[in-house]
């Protein structure tokens, strides 16, 4: 535990059992789907069920139990990489704007969560074209911390590189190739797949915040 009055958990414990709930929304997610979707099982006819009554479990959904999760856990990385950004400060370091900045964005995705502002973009652009200014906008960002990332190497930066990489693949690259068509079952497989990415990305960039925290002098 850190001596401080901020409580930062374990590192490991913290991104297993995230992990575990992750897992848990993913197959119901997948099992809510194939019981809707998928006519061969003939689940809906014989339940007799609407999807309204599954619609909790939908991964893509922006009131169901997936979307609160994302949500909580991208608050819980905005709120490690503030207090991170406090102890480069308390440190005379010059880096606590790149750890403040980290913060704002993990907030801003939070909210989008909730809010589901790239809904409103995936409705005025047709066919995922929003997601190729995304990954120009992506590799901007990347390119702009590089001096950040290049200083904390190798651990914590390739820790953020790489929870950068598998929540943009889920965010943007599935995004992209997934469709429209959100009435099939291939689609909304592919999306249990994509929130898997984008949610598995914000563990992982959790785990290398508390592990960065927990490795600070003067910490245990």
């Amino acid at each position: 535990m850190i001596n401080s009055g901020f409580p930062v958990l374990q590192p490991k414990r913290t991104s297993l059992i995230l992990a575990a709930l992750m897992l848990a929304l993913i197959a119901l997610h997948v099992l809510a789907m194939q019981a809707n979707f998928n006519p061969a099982l003939g689940l809906k006819q014989a339940w007799g069920f609407e999807y309204w009554q599954i619609a909790i479990f939908d991964l893509d959904e922006e009131e169901s139990f997936g979307t609160w999760f994302s949500a909580m856990i991208l608050l819980y990385a905005s709120i490690l990489a503030l207090y991170a950004a406090g102890l480069a400060r308390a440190a005379r370091g010059r880096l606590h704007r790149w750890w403040t900045a980290l913060g704002l964005a993990f907030g801003a995705m939070s909210v989008d969560e909730v809010v589901g502002l790239h809904e409103l973009l995936n409705s005025i652009y047709e066919d995922s074209q929003w997601t190729v200014a995304g990954f120009y906008l992506v590799v901007v960002v990347g390119l702009c911390f590089l001096p950040f990332l290049w200083h904390y190497r190798w651990r914590t930066s390739g820790l953020l590189f790489a929870a950068g990489f598998v929540y943009a693949s889920g965010a943007l690259g599935l995004e992209h190739f997934s469709g429209n068509q959100i009435n099939s079952l291939e689609y909304n497989m592919l999306t249990g797949v994509e929130e898997g990415l984008e949610m598995a990305g914000v563990i992982l960039a959790i785990y290398a915040l508390l592990d960065f925290i927990h490795r600070q002098p003067g910490r245990e």
